[in-house]
């Protein structure tokens, strides 16, 4: 019953505050004057990422015994999920966009996106094998090649002309909103993401831990589903409202910050052997990511096309529960 009420609540507060947190975002974009691309790729990208970035810190810092495997988890689980399911529901949602069935992006946005993932994460995979000095200044390599991301991101695209709808903390007042109120719906929205993430989390640990599930297998599935819930609801709103660079740059943004940042958290601060379950996750995230490159070449994709990226995702999940979490033996 508490574990259900835990789950609920939790939902509850990541819808809400994703609904907030969207609003606030596209103002301040609008107030930075940052392309849409760059709202979705920074701004919404770095929001939505605290939930999946403060687990495996927190573990490491409590010096959980199962730190390691939530922090290796969280840097190969994460991106799997997002580039897999997150990438699957943000299709449905175009799908059931009759206007205009198709995703539009500026074609330079998925290659930078895309591009910088998939060159950080081969590195994450390949440090798997290499010794842990090589592994430290790898970590470092990430870190500075995100900040170029930053840089690129910034420079790329105009501004957007159109004004978002009205600040919902200030509802009734016209025009643009003060700057206060954009940043003061922001922290709060931010707050309830992560207070309804752990609500969330916490609920699925209780019940992992009832199902004596493993716990490389429950940071690289469990906690992922609950930790991306921002950035899954953040994009069928903006899909919704038709701001497709900003639903696919919340996506893709994300992954390309997990890789980078969190990379750098797995390859220095832990020995960084995330075992066969890791590493077929990892592969299966990279296929994804590349197959998405492709498919969005041209900056257009049909809805339908989006939702298969979800398949490799759903098949990983039904394998490890038919094996017990021991597909490697």
């Amino acid at each position: 019953m508490t574990e259900a009420l835990m789950f609920i609540g939790g939902l509850v507060l990541i819808v809400a505050a994703s609904e907030l947190f969207t609003n606030a975002v596209e103002w301040l974009g609008f107030r930075l004057k940052l392309a849409s691309g760059a709202t979705g790729s920074l701004l919404a990208a770095l929001g939505t990422s605290l939930p999946e970035t403060f687990v495996p810190v927190v573990a490491l810092i409590s010096q959980q015994p199962s730190a390691t495997s939530v922090a290796s988890g969280a840097v190969l689980g994460s991106p799997f999920l997002l580039l897999g399911l997150g990438v699957a529901v943000t299709g449905l949602a175009v799908v059931l966009r009759r206007r205009d069935p198709r995703l539009h992006l500026d074609r330079s946005q998925a290659r930078r996106d895309l591009g910088v993932f998939i060159g950080a994460f081969s590195l994450v995979l390949i440090a798997i094998v290499l010794p842990r000095p090589v592994r430290i200044v790898l970590g470092i390599c990430l870190l500075a090649a995100y900040g170029l991301y930053v840089r690129a991101t910034l420079r790329g695209g105009g501004p957007s002309e159109e004004m978002p709808e009205p600040l919902h903390l200030l509802r009734r007042r016209h025009g643009e909103p003060p700057t206060w109120a954009v940043v003061l719906q922001l922290l709060v929205s931010v707050g309830m993401l992560v207070v309804g993430s752990n609500l969330f989390v916490s609920a699925l640990n209780d019940t992992a831990s009832a199902l004596h599930a493993d716990p490389l297998t429950l940071a690289l599935i469990v906690v992922p589903v609950a930790t991306e819930l921002p950035e899954t609801f953040n994009s069928v709103l903006w899909v919704r409202s038709g701001d497709d660079g900003l639903a696919f740059g919340n996506v893709a943004g994300s992954a390309a910050f997990q890789s980078c940042v969190l990379g750098f958290v797995g390859l220095t601060f832990t020995p960084w052997r995330p075992g066969f379950n890791g590493v077929l996750g990892g592969l299966l995230t990279l296929g994804v990511a590349i197959a998405l490159l492709l498919l969005l070449r041209n900056g257009s994709a049909r809805g339908r096309w989006l939702l298969l990226a979800g398949i490799p995702w759903v098949a990983y999940v039904i394998a490890q529960i038919a094996s017990g979490g021991h597909l490697g033996g």
